[in-house]
Order: C-alpha cells, then structure tokens, then sequence
C-alpha cells in the first residue's frame, strides 16, 4: 500500500508515528458547500447557492469584501479645534499683557505718590490787611506789596501804596516746611539769590531806577520761633525814590 502524503484539511502536519486516518469521502461537487465567495465575472452568470445576491449592484459584477491595507491607516483626528486654541493663545499673551501694564502703572503711582514734592516759591495768598498805609508784620507780606523807609532788620514794614514815594518792593517769596531743619546759613543766602532769579520787572518802570536785590532769610532764632520764609525785595539804595509798580503784571 503507498503512503498518503495528503495534508488534512486544517493544515496541521501529520504524525507519521500515528495511525493513518481514512482520507474524507468526496463530496460532490453540486452539494459541496463553497469554501470562500465566489462572484460572477460576467453579467448574467447564475447566482451561487449559499451567497445572497450583493445589494446596490444590479447586474455589474459583485465585489468581494477589501481586507483594509496595513499600510493605509486613517489618522485620528487632532485633538481640539486648532482655531479655539489659537484664540486662547491669544487671549492668554493678552491678559498676560494687561496684567504687567497694571503691575508698572501701580508701580509708578506707588514710587510718585513717596516722592517728597517740591516747594515752590509762590505769591502767598491776597489777604485784606486793612488800608494803606499801614504798619504790616514780616510773616504778613506778600508779592507785590511795596514799603516807605525799608529796613530789612526789622520785623515790622510800612506798607503803602505803589504809586507813592516807597523804597522797597516785595519780588518773590520762598517757604520751607515746618518740619524741615535749619538749612544753614550759605544755604539760605543761596536759596535768596534763587528766589531773586525767579522775579520779573517792568523793563519800562524798571529802567528808571538804579535797583538792587534784598535777600532776607531766617536765622536760627527766628527759625526756632517759625520763621520759613525766604524774600526776594528790589530795593534802591536810598531815600523812597521809587513811585510806582516794579512787578510786570
């Protein structure tokens, strides 16, 4: 008897060390059931028992199902939208912007609101002292005012009008704060000639006069009983030779 060299039909080896087992009977064909699908090639071939016909064909040939390609994969789709992400991109560096804006802007009104501020000379503030003439107090002065007989050792002036007979006209004032030290002498005496720059004349007026500068400032009795203030007079030598309003107004 030959040796059956048939694999079976699952395809596993045989074991030539076990008994043979009988071959299968054949099957007819015309009853066998298929083993894969079959499909027309050509219109009008009879269907295959077994298959039901393809939907959505007609009469073109079927198809039989695509096993997908290992190498075509569809790729997932992003995550997010791009364009949402993109606007909180945007959005973030924005705010992140707003956000320094306000730390500098609280920064510069912080370092602005310690500066210590500046004291400027100003003109004091017109007070009604009573008819000219009259005999006025050194704190009670003002820009503007004019004096018969000025001595700037006294602590009292006479004050009159500027269109009459006077010597002596207050130019400039300059006012340290309460709170402040005594600055020093020199420092005062300098502090007067700044104030003096700081005075503007009638050309007009002023051109009729010989006029010089008269810097009075506190000393430190004084500046222990109060005393701030810095005056700038225009003044002329002597005798009350000047009768009329030095100021350019």
């Amino acid at each position: 008897m030959s040796e059956d060299k048939t694999p079976p039909r699952d395809g596993t080896p045989r074991d030539d060390g076990e008994e043979r087992v009988p071959p299968a009977p054949d099957v007819p064909p015309e009853t066998a059931p298929p083993t894969q699908p079959v499909y027309p090639s050509q219109p009008g071939y009879p269907p295959v028992p077994g298959f039901p016909d393809q939907p959505g064909h007609g009469d073109q040939p079927g198809y039989g199902a695509q096993q997908p390609d290992p190498a075509y994969q569809e790729q997932p789709a992003p995550h997010g939208d791009p364009v949402k992400r993109q606007r909180w991109v945007i959005g973030g560096i924005v705010i992140g912007v707003l956000i320094l804006i306000g730390v500098v802007i609280w920064v510069l009104l912080n370092l602005l609101g310690t500066r210590p501020e500046a004291v400027v000379a100003t003109p004091s503030p017109t007070v009604s002292l009573g008819p000219l003439p009259r005999d006025t107090e050194a704190k009670d002065f003002q820009v503007g005012d004019c004096f018969a007989d000025f001595d700037p050792n006294t602590s009292k002036a006479r004050a009159v009008a500027c269109d009459t007979e006077h010597s002596a006209q207050l130019g400039a004032i300059h006012t340290y704060a309460q709170d402040d030290s005594f600055p020093g002498t020199n420092a005062l005496r300098e502090k007067g000639r700044e104030v003096c720059g700081t005075v503007k004349l009638d050309r007009a007026a002023a051109d009729k006069y010989v006029l010089l500068q008269q810097n009075v400032y506190p000393s430190t009795t004084s500046w222990d009983r109060g005393d701030r203030r810095v005056d700038c007079f225009i003044v002329v030598e002597s005798g009350n030779t000047i009768t009329e309003d030095l100021l350019e107004r």
